[in-house]
């Protein structure tokens, strides 16, 4: 079902619009891929999987998505070459974006203290940011509410909507900007920072999964990169967002289960 989906991804629409080449590498336990389905609806990009053994290109983006086993992937992505070929394209001027599993793995290490997902204790990070991770025994599943924490290079206005699951926390050594303020989890008010900026701008990261589906902060984010690409802004925002779009295409699945099924004998069956 992940290969379906990936492969769909590899066949991006063309336009007359200046693109930004986006690429996402394809970890062996890669996870909540869906995170960049709207990047495919928007005409100035071209996203790209790169898949286990492929070379990276020359993307203005290079995305390290979430995984189901963070040191696992880090040590695969280190045996196959992937970590000189990342900050061979960091010294080109590509910027970097890790989610989740792919935001600790920036860092300079990842320590597990409990060998939560490995018999290692700890294992060096690709140090394209000063953080450390230390995974825990808990993991932190909600939906969130954040807003961009003020840096010098993007401003983005407004709420950002998305959810976290992970273990783990990372902790930034001073001088690195926090990428996102959240401001609501499990429904309750609270003021914790999240993520990393770099201090130039290139490397960005996150546990907040979801965050292209706020239209506001994807647009803001891609004109970013055009502008370091050398581009004009480019402004598409749809009547109707991604995140609406997903929602009315869930409310037409669900209703079209309802006129088919017999919802009664389920909710009995289920014991509702």
């Amino acid at each position: 079902e992940d290969s379906l989906s990936l492969e769909k991804a590899k066949s991006p629409s063309y336009s007359g619009v200046s693109k930004i080449n986006i690429e996402v590498l394809y970890l062996s336990h890669i996870s909540n891929f869906t995170d960049f389905d709207p990047l495919e609806e928007e005409e100035d990009v071209c996203l790209r999987y790169i898949g286990r053994g492929e070379r990276i290109g020359n993307p203005d983006l290079l995305i390290i998505p979430g995984s189901k086993n963070t040191i696992d992937d880090l040590i695969s992505l280190k045996e196959m070459g992937y970590e000189e070929q990342i900050l061979a394209n960091v010294e080109k001027g590509t910027k970097i974006l890790g989610i989740c599993g792919g935001y600790q793995m920036l860092g300079r290490e990842i320590i597990d203290p409990y060998h939560t997902e490995s018999s290692s204790t700890r294992i060096d990070g690709l140090n394209l940011i000063d953080a450390v991770t230390v995974l825990e025994k808990t993991k932190i599943t909600s939906q969130v509410k954040a807003h961009l924490e003020k840096n010098p290079f993007f401003p983005s206005k407004g709420e950002v909507e998305g959810y976290e699951i992970h273990t783990g926390r990372t902790r930034l050594s001073r001088g690195i900007y926090p990428f996102f303020r959240i401001t609501e989890r499990f429904s309750q008010p609270v003021d914790i920072e999240d993520g990393a900026i770099d201090d130039e701008g290139r490397i960005f990261g996150t546990y907040i999964h979801g965050i292209f589906d706020n239209q506001v902060f994807r647009r803001d984010f891609l004109n970013y990169l055009r502008q370091t690409k050398g581009l004009s802004p480019y402004f598409s925002y749809q009547k109707v967002s991604f995140r609406e779009q997903r929602e009315r295409e869930y409310d037409k699945l669900a209703s079209l289960v309802r006129k088919n099924l017999d919802m009664k004998k389920i909710y009995k069956i289920m014991g509702l």
